[in-house]
């Protein structure tokens, strides 16, 4: 086994205050202290530590010239264009990263009770928030926002609306940020602060105040999702469903269902 590949040894006490670690922890939950020797840690931090900013940064510049570039903006080739380019940087990322990254790849542990479950807290949750949003927007913005305009001119639109909003962004977005961004982080900070860290990268990038409210308890919960499962698939089918049923939503609102 390469340098690359190997895991290092992981006490299973803090050698700096004596804390219980949790397993796989590279870093104390209780002083923040590395737990493994400063050679591998110093190497380790630097790394991933650039890995993500410099992930992160890509998704961010994307994300902004969607939103403030008229040229992608006002136009549904814009989407594919930054669809298909955000899927690209986290496939790179994730072939890259692929001694952390493809283990999660693997379902393992499959349960229906439990993605039952999930499925339902997903489309009960999109529901809540759809009418939440729509009322803010109503009582406070006096406008009303509809993803289907944007594909109502299309040969199939309600079937682009889904492929683009629900399917695509649900899988190009859990592999960049319960994979990519997540993995990375674990490798230099304590597993909640990870999920926190990441849940919050994640809702900023979608550069909405109001979204913002529901978007990081969403973020935290798909994080917490693939840390206790170990599979980021949960995760991309709570993601579709929650993005799918607004859809629908929308579609039943208008009539066209």
């Amino acid at each position: 086994m390469n340098k690359e590949q190997s895991i290092p040894q992981i006490n299973t006490t803090c050698p700096t205050c004596g804390s219980h670690l949790e397993q796989d922890a590279v870093v104390c939950w209780q002083c923040g202290s590395p737990t493994v020797p400063a050679e591998e840690w110093e190497g380790a931090y630097e790394k991933y530590r650039m890995l993500v900013m410099g992930f992160f940064i890509i998704n961010l510049l994307v994300c902004l010239a969607f939103n403030f570039w008229p040229v992608l903006n006002d136009s549904i080739t814009g989407l594919i264009i930054v669809d298909m380019l955000l899927f690209s940087v986290a496939a790179a990322y994730t072939f890259y990263m692929r001694d952390l990254i493809f283990p999660l790849l693997i379902w393992n542990r499959f349960a229906w009770w439990r993605l039952i479950v999930l499925l339902a807290v997903a489309v009960i949750s999109a529901i809540l928030v759809n009418y939440g949003v729509k009322w803010v927007n109503r009582s406070v913005f006096d406008r009303e926002l509809y993803y289907y305009a944007s594909f109502k001119n299309l040969p199939f639109p309600k079937t682009t609306m889904l492929l683009l909003i629900a399917l695509f962004p649900a899988i190009s977005e859990e592999l960049a940020y319960r994979g990519v961004i997540q993995s990375g982080l674990m490798k230099i900070m304590q597993t909640r602060q990870a999920v926190v860290v990441t849940a919050i990268m994640f809702a900023v990038i979608h550069m909405s105040l109001i979204s913002f409210v529901w978007l990081l308890p969403f973020a935290l919960f798909l994080g917490y999702v693939r840390q206790r499962t170990g599979t980021i698939w949960y995760g991309i089918l709570i993601h579709f469903f929650f993005n799918a049923t607004t859809c629908l939503l929308e579609l039943h609102e208008l009539g066209l269902l």
